[in-house]
């Protein structure tokens, strides 16, 4: 094995080896963020965070976990080999999941955004493909304080999912109370909110609003830019397909009572309030933090991270383990690439291109990891091989910019010493042996 893996593959193997309920400990400080758990936030959400755009977070200001081991079948290992166990990350709004570590990383669909809407709403834990823990549909507001006695849950909507779909072009009007009672009321027609689509996989429309901003344009950031772009992949990216018609309801927000809109997703819930400002009328709802309530509250699941890890260190291998997998693998398909270069095919180009901005990338999120004092000598020497990539990236891509070979050499060789360097690093990982004391996060959340 090339020992790049060598020790990416050890750490795997003691996380495999301890994938199971173990006492939980308190929780660590902010959790940490991947490369490609960061760039996937960063599309639709830097903007956000920046003040660029004033429009719903898709995914929520930061992490609301450190990354988790859960269980699923089909999940593989960094050799493509069965593993049984995903690695995942919780926002307020949703899931990351990473549950092909084989896979390749600048792939859109590397990361996956878990159907958590779906599971609660039908109560089906999830663990593979065909295979889901039983449970009752989630008691929790489906939008609004999670405190309100009278909003509407994910198993009030359960019954509505057999509910036949308005026909496309019919004002909405049909109101829903928290004990599933479905009403009408003339006075929403002012809104003027319809059904746009029918969706014949499950049988149910969309309504205009929410299909409005499925289908939007706005900021977003990608591949080391800002542009305008569509801000997901294609509508149901982010949303997966309607479980639910839409419903007016009222809820708590912030305590105040306010009249929404509400549709359940497989993997989020959209709400629709007309007084809020025009970039917020459509939210995402807060799924991610729901679920992982329901999940390792309701349910009693245990959190498992990084088991050979200290309270201290969780947020620095959140991102420094799924940072270095992703790296390794898009270094090997780049290199693979400049072997028998294209210069005047755009695609080629294009791809290439992509792969350099994900090195960078990857320096930067592990600049952004403050090391515990037990991993600082470490990071100093990842560092230097990060910054030697981040350099030949760069390089190699003014070379083709220029078209200067001297300049892609350069590059290139900045590129051999910064992953000898790296590797040489991860020879000198200090390991642990875990300790089943130390490795569950809180059944709350990372601070």
């Amino acid at each position: 094995m090339d020992r790049r893996f060598q020790a990416l593959a050890c750490i795997l193997a003691l996380v495999l080896a301890l994938v199971a309920a173990v006492p939980p400990v308190g929780a660590a400080q902010q959790p940490g963020l991947s490369v490609a758990f960061w760039r996937t936030w960063a599309r639709a959400d830097r903007p956000v965070a920046e003040g660029r755009v004033a429009r719903t977070w898709m995914w929520g200001l930061a992490p609301i976990s450190n990354v988790l081991i859960e269980e699923y079948d089909e999940a593989t290992g960094i050799e493509g080999e069965p593993y049984g166990a995903r690695f995942v990350q919780y926002f307020d709004k949703t899931r990351m999941e990473v549950t092909d570590l084989a896979g390749d990383p600048v792939n859109p669909w590397y990361v996956t955004n878990g159907l958590l809407a779906k599971e609660l709403i039908t109560g089906q834990l999830q663990l593979g493909h065909n295979r889901f823990q039983p449970a009752a549909p989630a008691q929790v507001p489906v939008a609004g304080d999670l405190n309100d006695p009278n909003a509407p849950t994910y198993a009030t909507f359960a019954p509505l999912m057999r509910y036949q779909p308005l026909p496309v072009g019919m004002t909405v009007i049909q109101t829903v109370d928290r004990n599933g009672t479905v009403g009408a009321d003339p006075a929403l027609a002012r809104f003027g909110v319809t059904p746009a689509v029918l969706v014949p996989e499950t049988n149910h429309t969309v309504a205009s609003v929410f299909w409005e901003f499925m289908n939007a344009r706005g900021t977003v950031y990608a591949d080391g830019a800002f542009r305008e772009d569509r801000l997901f992949e294609n509508p149901f990216y982010a949303t997966g397909l309607p479980l639910t018609e839409a419903y007016w309801t009222t809820v708590l927000v912030g305590g105040v009572p306010k009249r929404v809109l509400v549709q359940v997703f497989e993997r989020r819930v959209l709400t629709y309030t007309p007084d809020n400002p025009p970039g917020w009328r459509v939210e995402a709802g807060n799924v991610g933090l729901h679920y992982y309530q329901w999940r390792y509250g309701q349910l009693g699941q245990q959190p498992i991270t990084w088991p050979f890890a200290r309270p201290e260190e969780l947020p620095y291998y959140d991102a420094m383990f799924l940072t270095l997998v992703g790296f390794v693998w898009n270094f090997d398909t780049l290199s693979a690439l400049l072997q028998y270069p294209a210069f005047d095919n755009p695609s080629w180009r294009a791809d290439v291109e992509r792969r350099l901005v994900f090195l960078q990338d990857c320096a930067r999120a592990m600049r952004e990891a403050a090391p515990p004092p037990t991993l600082s000598g470490f990071h100093s020497q990842l560092m230097a091989g990060l910054s030697l990539v981040e350099q030949g990236a760069a390089r190699v891509r003014r070379g083709l910019d220029q078209r200067d070979a001297l300049l892609v050499l350069q590059g290139l060789d900045d590129l051999q010493r910064g992953l000898e360097a790296i590797a040489a690093a991860l020879d000198t990982l200090p390991l642990r042996q875990p300790d089943a004391s130390l490795s569950v996060e809180e059944g709350g959340f990372a601070a």
